[in-house]
């Protein structure tokens, strides 16, 4: 995740997505850092029920969605119900300081 750049990582099982792994996630882990070991999956750590919206979702709503559950990542999928992408807070931080800037 560091080295992309990125903040969650979606966790998909034969084709299904079972789960998200953000970096809220791994403060949990640091935590207990002690119990980490090669054996730990990330299954054991990651968020869910998993949050999805459609890739046609008005940002608005996306916004509505995150402040009511509390979570600063959401799967987004395309009309095959496939991942499309994920949108974060940080995203909407851009898009809003890019309209700002209009």
């Amino acid at each position: 995740m560091q080295r992309h750049g990125i903040g969650s990582v979606v966790i998909v099982e034969n084709r299904k997505i079972v789960g998200i792994i953000t970096e809220r996630d791994f403060v949990g882990v640091v935590e207990k850092i002690a119990m980490v070991l090669e054996r730990d999956l990330v299954k054991h750590h990651m968020s869910k029920p998993v949050i999805t919206v459609q890739s046609d979702t008005p940002v608005a709503d996306v916004v509505k969605i995150m402040k009511e559950k509390h979570v600063r990542h959401l799967i987004v999928l395309n009309k095959e119900k496939k991942v499309a992408g994920i949108i974060s807070s940080r995203d909407l931080m851009r898009v809003a300081t890019d309209a700002m800037l209009i």
